[in-house]
């Protein structure tokens, strides 16, 4: 058993939020439910609900320097899906689990505020990052 108890959040790269926000909050008629935040691995992000309190999200993804991931990721492939975010009762069980089917797993960090993660390598989900989370109310 892995553990992956349905999705959090599905990551976008773009970018600008800006302009590819209005695709899909006018365009599709989805829900902004934060204001655009910063992460201190270089990219902003901004949520965006699928569903009445789902708890599903969109989430896009602008890099804010050259050093970012989400930078790196649109000079290679251009905007689109970067990860898909599952829920997880414990992560490092999860990571267990799936290493030992032979799944390439990177272990992921605990940062203060933030819950548990972890990640699957693309190249062993036929180049989409799975990122796993320890349950939690917002992505």
């Amino acid at each position: 058993m892995t553990g992956f108890d349905g999705i959090a959040c599905v990551s976008i790269a773009v970018r600008s939020i800006e302009e590819a926000l209005p695709a899909y909050r006018d365009g599709l008629g989805l829900e902004v439910t934060h204001d655009v935040q910063t992460s201190p691995r270089g990219f902003d992000l901004r949520w965006v609900e699928l569903g009445s309190g789902g708890r599903t999200f969109l989430e896009l993804l602008e890099p804010t320097s050259e050093a970012s991931p989400v930078h790196r990721f649109l000079e290679r492939r251009g905007p689109g899906v970067y990860q898909v975010r599952f829920k997880v009762d414990d992560v490092g069980e999860t990571l267990a689990g799936l290493a030992e089917r032979g799944v390439r797993t990177i272990e992921g960090a605990r940062a203060e505020g933030h819950a548990d993660v972890g990640f699957v390598h693309p190249e062993s989900t036929h180049g989409v990052l799975f990122e796993v989370m320890e349950r939690r109310d917002v992505p």
